[in-house]
């Protein structure tokens, strides 16, 4: 590890691999395509190598894994922020599927209002039901979260399952799903 954080070329290379095994199982949860997956792994890899891996104070393995788990979902999540933005605003259609997609904007709007609906609704949750919701919106695993919030890894789940069920029973009643 000091050899990485030295720039050691050669220890980066027999680092490499457990690091890339390690950023590939922090990736599943966002189910991304594989070359998306690949993308963000080379990229936050790059990042430590260029100098990233001097943030890390940790001493321990199990901290080191932590953090570089944190690196990887950091720029997993900014990624889908980043497509998701893309998707909120496509660029204007022309030609034939201009017309077509002009037919289908009463469909567009209705996600739309939907997804505002559904921001309504979270704002509304108790802090700590919105505080699961987002932790579980952002791809962190029911054993995560019970770490960071105290509480046991069943009681996280069932309350997560049950939180998702009445957002799911409101967007229903409003005609979402």
């Amino acid at each position: 590890m000091r050899r990485c954080q030295g720039g050691d070329p050669e220890a980066w290379r027999a680092f490499l691999s457990p690091l890339q095994e390690i950023g590939r199982r922090a990736l599943r949860s966002f189910r991304l395509s594989t070359a998306d997956s690949e993308d963000i792994l080379a990229d936050a890899l790059t990042a430590l190598y260029a100098g990233g891996l001097s943030q890390f104070r940790g001493g321990t393995v199990a901290e080191f894994v932590a953090f570089l788990k944190a690196v990887v979902r950091n720029r997993a999540i900014d990624f889908v922020k980043r497509q998701n933005r893309l998707e909120a605003y496509p660029e204007i259609p022309t030609t034939e599927a201009a017309r077509s997609h002009s037919r289908d904007l009463s469909t567009a709007i209705s996600e739309e209002e939907c997804l505002e609906f559904l921001r309504q609704e979270v704002a509304r949750l108790k802090r700590e039901d919105r505080e699961l919701y987002l932790m579980k919106a952002r791809g962190m695993k029911e054993r995560e979260i019970a770490e960071l919030t105290g509480r046991p890894p069943g009681t996280i789940a069932s309350q997560i399952a049950r939180l998702l069920e009445r957002l799911r029973a409101s967007l229903k009643d409003r005609g979402c799903i």
